[in-house]
């Protein structure tokens, strides 16, 4: 069963490289969770990573509407940023995390130690 588990991983992780092979190096840093510079980024800083990571915003993919829906969610929820912010914030990420953008990697992480034989 182990083997089996492992085997798959690595057959995963290769797929995962070769799709990245045709990708250009801005998406693949977007893929990777990477918050591009941009004169919205230090909204995106200060008012959305008071309660998220940059790693559960980069895993959304979603139209420019439903990043402002969004936006406008959290200003409900007590998010501290003005009507003009709310817009550069929801025009930032939908630049960025479109629904045309390839899923995120799945972040690997090593077997718990003593899970496998010999390790």
């Amino acid at each position: 069963m182990i083997r089996i588990v492992l085997a798959a991983t690595v057959l995963l992780g290769a797929v995962a490289l070769a799709a990245d092979q045709g990708l250009d190096e801005k998406t693949k840093a977007l893929i990777e969770g990477q918050l591009p510079d941009d004169p919205a980024l230090p909204l995106v800083q200060s008012k959305c990573m008071l309660c998220h990571t940059g790693d559960y915003l980069t895993q959304q993919r979603l139209t420019e509407g439903q990043w402002q829906k969004t936006v406008d969610k959290m200003r409900k929820f007590g998010t501290p940023a003005s009507d003009e912010e709310a817009k550069q914030i929801a025009a930032y990420l939908a630049r960025n995390w479109t629904p045309d953008l390839p899923p995120p990697r799945a972040v690997r992480a090593p077997p718990p130690r003593g899970s496998v034989p010999g390790k």
